[in-house]
């Protein structure tokens, strides 16, 4: 899947689990850009997701994220525990 299909796919994430997701989208020609190029070692773009407390939780870069991998991440990490303990 293409870089432009795994980000009109992931923006959609916000409006199906709701405020439970953001997206940012940080264009890599800009120094912030730059900057997470080289912090997630990227070669020139890439997706990285974190939990509310802010801990990376998926990393992909370049042509290899994808929009289905994503999404189940996604969803198991938005799954609320069952009372029993359970996840």
């Amino acid at each position: 899947m293409n870089c432009a299909r795994v980000k009109a796919a992931v923006s959609g994430f916000e409006a199906e689990f709701g405020e439970q997701v953001r997206v940012y989208t940080i264009p890599v020609d800009t120094p912030e850009g730059q900057a997470a190029v080289k912090k997630y070692n990227f070669q020139s773009h890439g997706l990285v997701m974190f939990d509310p407390a802010g801990q990376l939780i998926h990393k992909r870069r370049d042509h290899m994220a994808k929009a289905d991998e994503v999404h189940q991440i996604l969803a198991q990490a938005l799954r609320p525990l069952r009372p029993d303990g359970g996840a």
